[in-house]
Parts: structure tokens; sequence; C-alpha cells
């Protein structure tokens, strides 16, 4: 696993620890914060758990440098567990009591890369949202599908937000307008931004609070209650189905997303569907019949939703007894979580994709989009410029991606 959710590991297992009701030692606890502070990182593997009886296997990796086994990054140096530890000043851990069992039995690999993917989740639909209008700039879009009136006609608390998000956008625009005589309806991609963004936003906000709630739970087996002496070893906690039916929700919705951003930049590049625009968004002033413009950049968009279709199948069904069957039914959260981190980071990059054609084609209008979408615009040619002849565009796919992932969503 990568650095950062080994990191959220740490810090969720040392909160679930700190519930008092684990059966674990405050050293136990002190010592996952201790890695945590000293920046000694397990190395963890991604694979390997089914989300029941906890992610066992990913948190021993997490937990083997504590009794001197397993390997650690520490200073940006592959190191053996003691080794990485002594280095950083930290003792091993006695493993008293219930320590071993503590350490391992929960959620918190699926909730690291879950917890994760939803803060991405987050900033990627506010980034199409500001995206999609930008489109809706160089598509001439028409304003009344995202009206107040039509969102509290079907009161979605996502689709309203996204309906008054589109208006704060746009508000100021030469090209987003009203419906006249000669065009009353658009196509679905543009009409539907409200309907689908909005599901998104509300599919994030079930995700935040399932996984809010995961984190901040006993999320273990046997659970001890300090106020009555009151024990159990048949608690279930440890099941992540909750989680994982949350982040497979996630997925959903910013594979659909991402299925709604790829139409918009079909329809920019087709001469017969963008309301005047070149063909492939080619510039008029390059040698004609020697450019093929922005064609092979939705050619990328679109085998980038083909992979997300791939792993559309829900992780939360894929139940294999383990366990000798005692553990007969388990929820696949890990894989759950970790499609959701492969939607995010796909999304991302169909969304760099749609950023660049809008500002082509906004370019080939010859307007300035609207106020609020000025800002983002200016960073994006500030790092990637017109193109006016071909030139090699993965570059220009990372530098959008990047303003996406460094700059705050208009």
């Amino acid at each position: 696993m990568a650095p950062q959710p080994v990191r959220a590991m740490l810090a969720l297992r040392a909160n679930v620890l700190a519930t008092g009701i684990t059966g674990a030692t405050l050293a136990a606890a002190n010592a996952l914060l201790a890695m945590l502070n000293a920046g000694v990182i397990p190395e963890v593997p991604e694979q390997g758990s089914v989300g029941a009886c906890g992610d066992l296997a990913p948190l021993a990796h997490l937990a083997l440098p504590l009794i001197g086994e397993g390997w650690a990054i520490h200073n940006g140096e592959r190191l053996p567990g003691a080794e990485a530890l002594a280095r950083a000043g930290i003792a091993l851990l006695p493993m008293e009591g219930r320590d071993g069992i503590a350490l391992i039995n929960g959620t918190e690999q699926t909730t690291a890369i879950g917890c994760l993917a939803l803060a991405e989740a987050e900033r990627l639909i506010a980034w199409a949202e500001a995206i999609a209008v930008l489109a809706m700039e160089a598509l001439g879009g028409l304003n009344d599908s995202f009206d107040e009136r039509v969102a509290l006609a079907k009161p979605h608390p996502g689709q309203i937000a996204t309906s008054a998000r589109l208006r704060a956008l746009s508000a100021g625009s030469v090209a987003i307008r009203a419906p006249r005589p000669s065009r009353l309806r658009d196509a679905l991609s543009l009409r539907n931004i409200p309907q689908v963004l909005g599901a998104a936003r509300d599919a994030t906000a079930f995700a935040k609070r399932v996984l809010e709630t995961e984190i901040n739970a006993a999320n273990d087996n046997p659970l001890f209650g300090l106020a009555d002496g009151w024990v159990t070893s048949n608690s279930g906690n440890f099941h992540g189905q909750a989680a994982a039916e949350a982040l497979d929700l996630l997925a959903n919705a910013l594979t659909s997303i991402a299925v709604i951003s790829e139409r918009r930049c079909a329809r920019l590049v087709d001469e017969h569907t963008s309301y005047g625009l070149p063909a492939f968004l080619i510039h008029p002033n390059a040698p004609q019949g020697q450019n093929s413009g922005f064609m092979i950049a939705q050619y990328t968009a679109a085998a980038l939703v083909a992979e997300l279709r791939m792993r559309a199948i829900p992780a939360a069904i894929q139940s294999i007894p383990t366990c000798a069957n005692t553990e007969d039914h388990v929820p696949m959260a890990p894989l759950a979580a970790r499609r959701a981190a492969f939607a995010a980071e796909t999304l991302g990059q169909i969304l760099a994709i749609e950023f660049l054609l809008a500002a082509q084609a906004v370019d080939l209008r010859g307007h300035q989009p609207a106020p609020a979408l000025r800002p983002p615009y200016a960073a994006l040619r500030a790092a990637v410029p017109v193109m006016v002849t071909d030139r090699v565009i993965s570059a220009d796919i990372a530098a959008a991606r990047s303003i996406l992932a460094r700059l705050s969503p208009p």
C-alpha cells in the first residue's frame, strides 16, 4: 500500500483502541501513534483481506514492526521492522493482555482507503460541476435545467445543491442562456447535470455518515464493558458490510459522473453536435488535413470509462466463506474501498480531459467564461496554451490533472 493510506490505518486503529472497550492496553494505542508521529510506515499488502474478523492480514502487517517483525519505511529507507523502530527511538511493544488481537481485528484498511477516496470524491464533484459549466459555456447550454424551481420540484438535497452551484458558477455568462425558439432543450449530458452530479453528492453524504460512524466505533471482538463488567466474544462489529455498501455506492456515483463527462467530451469534438465548433476542436489556423486535434483525448476518456464499467460489479455481494466455514459470510469491504479509490483516480483523469476540451472550445468561440470560472481557466492556460497544431497531448492531460489536484474548486 502507498504511505498515505497506511498512515491513515495507524491513526484510525489507534482511535478504535481509544474507545476503551476493546481490551487493548494504552501502550498499544500509544505505540501506533508513536509510529505515526515518527514517520515509520509499515509495509502493508494491499490485497488479502475479506473484511470480516477485520482486515486481518493488512492490520497484522501494520503491527508487525511493534514485535520486531515485518518491514517499514523510515526516512525514505526500507528497513526491517525492528531496525525501523530502533532508528525512530520506539521500543518494541510487550503485547500484554489482548493487545495482539486488538491490533489486527478491525476495518481500518477499508476505512483508511475509503476515507481518502471519499475526500477526493468530494473535491472532484465540485470540480465536475465547474468543468460541466465550462462545457456548457462552449456548447451554449440552456440555464433553465438548473433553475431553483426545477430542483425544488424534485427536492433531492444533492440536486438542490448542484443546481445552486451551477447557478453561481454560470452567473454572468454570455453563452449560457434561457431557451429560445431555435433551441428549447439540451441533450441529457447538459440537461441532467443536476440530477447526475446531485445524486453523487447524495451518495458521498451517505458514505461520509457511514464512514464517520465506522471510524469512531469499536469494530472489534471481544468487547468489554468497563462500567458493568459485561463481556462478549460474540460481537460481529469487525464485519465491514456497512462500509462496503457505502463505498460501492460511492464508486457507482463517481462512475456515473465519468460517464456523463465523457459524453460531453464526445459532443465537444463532434462537429455535428457541438453547435458550430470545428471537428475535433482543431484550431482554424492549423494546416488543413494535418491535425487530429483532441480526437484521441476523447478516445482516452472513452477507454477510461470502459475500465470503470469493467470494475462496476459491487464488492459487498462477493462473499466467499473462510475460517473452515465459521466465517461463512464476509463483505469484501477492502475491495469496495479499493474500487472507490480507483474510481476517484480515474474520474480525475476524465475530468482533466473534459477541462482541456471545454477550454479549447471556449477559446474557439472567442469569449470569456463566466467570472467564477476565470481563475481555473487562467490556471489551465498558464500551464497549457491553446492548441493550434498537434502536440503530445499526454503532457496537457497531466497538467490539467495537476491543477485539479492542487487547486480548490471554484
